[in-house]
């Protein structure tokens, strides 16, 4: 895979998680700069919250205007089946923690992985977790939603989305990322994306945005149908680093949603 440099928001600014403004080339960032003069702030309440993010600059209208907005309420099983079929494929290596200032990142050093989809190869730029899940499923909220941010060198992003929900025993697989949330600034914490996902390849696709400011459209979503399981200690841990850190649903308008499955290979 070939490695290359992101432009500036997608980190989430979370997505994908900086507060800065960002224009539609630098959503797909894989770290935020620093807070600069004019800079404009957002937050997940108050004045500043997701109802007021079209109106605090025109740099985010598409978070007001859009008709393709992110998340929205996923059907169980979507009736539309996909014919093609993404593949993923996972290099483990490590990477660093970052505070965004709205969600806890994991930046890999290396490629992590790579998904081959719709004549594209999209490279993972960072992964980033939301507190209660931003997708529903049914109208039902998950306890959390993490976000494998892919890029393509020009800029397209696909993001594989997957939701979480308490378990009895400790995830293993996701204890460097949960490490991560509780000291950002960690780094060499092992990233291995295969093992990360669930096990049962179903996804539901849609097209949508960033779910967070500047909320730019012409994002692929591959949300994966079966949740992984956390225990409730590391759950805590990311609700201590950031909690109710979620964009609402947003309308589905005549969107469709495909049902479709994916694999996953080592490099």
């Amino acid at each position: 895979m070939k490695k290359f440099a992101l432009p500036a928001a997608l980190l989430l600014a979370p997505l994908l998680a900086s507060c800065a403004a960002a224009s539609p080339d630098e959503a797909a960032t894989s770290a935020p700069p620093p807070a600069a003069e004019g800079e404009v702030h957002w937050s997940y309440d108050g004045e500043k919250g997701p109802n007021e993010w079209g109106h605090l600059t025109k740099d985010f209208a598409a978070c007001e205007a859009g008709d393709a907005q992110s998340p929205i309420d996923l059907p169980d099983h979507a009736a539309e089946k996909l014919t093609e079929h993404p593949k993923i494929t996972s290099s483990p290596t490590v990477g660093e923690s970052v505070d965004t200032g709205h969600t806890i990142q994991l930046v890999p050093d290396g490629d992590a992985s790579e998904v081959e989809w719709k004549d594209n190869e999209f490279d993972l730029a960072q992964v980033h977790f939301h507190l209660p899940s931003e997708h529903t499923v049914e109208g039902k909220a998950l306890d959390a939603e993490f976000h494998f941010v892919h890029t393509t060198e020009d800029g397209q992003v696909l993001v594989l989305g997957v939701l979480a929900q308490t378990g009895d025993a400790e995830n293993e697989d996701w204890q460097p990322f949960i490490d991560g949330a509780a000291e950002p600034g960690s780094d060499e914490l092992p990233i291995d994306v295969a093992a990360m996902l669930p096990t049962d390849p179903t996804f539901e696709e849609y097209a949508g945005s960033l779910t967070t400011p500047p909320c730019t459209e012409g994002v692929d979503w591959v949300v994966y149908h079966e949740p992984i399981e956390l225990s409730a200690e590391q759950i805590a841990v990311l609700k201590e680093a950031y909690e109710d850190n979620a964009r609402p649903v947003q309308p589905q308008g005549d969107r469709v949603a495909y049902e479709g499955t994916v694999t996953v290979s080592d490099g």
